[in-house]
């Protein structure tokens, strides 16, 4: 006889919900990675930009206009950019939980699983020691 888990069904279940949660979350770091990418995209061409403003002498004020509002847009952008990036960040802290949840019920049937197949063991060589006593005591009669 074959060991059979009987709750097999809601252990693919749960493997499953794992894998979906292992899924999100990825998702969730990979859009995390982007905006840390943008950021610091967005944090160099400012260096660069500054960089290279404060070579060039200021000759009017439509440069002085235009190089401050170019600054407000770039802070502007950058402040946009840390708001996603905490949005992102309570996501991704989220979805940890959720698959540290989802992990515990995967393991907490695996446990149950390896118990239950100890016990089916344990039963099948009972059985099997039963049959074979019964076999030796047979012949001994004979």
């Amino acid at each position: 006889m074959k060991f059979k888990f009987s709750l097999e069904p809601v252990l693919k279940v749960r493997k499953h919900q794992e894998q979906l949660q292992k899924q999100k979350l990825a998702e969730q770091v990979s859009k995390k990675n982007e905006i840390n990418h943008l950021r610091n995209n967005v944090q160099g061409s400012l260096e660069e930009y500054l960089n290279t403003s404060n070579a060039a002498e200021v000759t009017n004020i439509q440069v002085i206009k235009r190089h401050s509002t170019h600054l407000e847009q770039v802070h502007k952008r950058m402040e946009d950019l840390r708001v996603q990036m905490e949005k992102v960040d309570e996501k991704v802290s989220e979805e940890r939980l959720k698959l540290a949840d989802a992990h515990k019920k995967l393991h907490i049937l695996d446990k149950l699983k390896e118990g239950e197949h100890a016990n089916y063991m344990t039963n099948s060589a009972r059985e099997e020691q039963k049959f074979m006593d019964e076999i030796s005591s047979q012949s001994y009669s004979r």
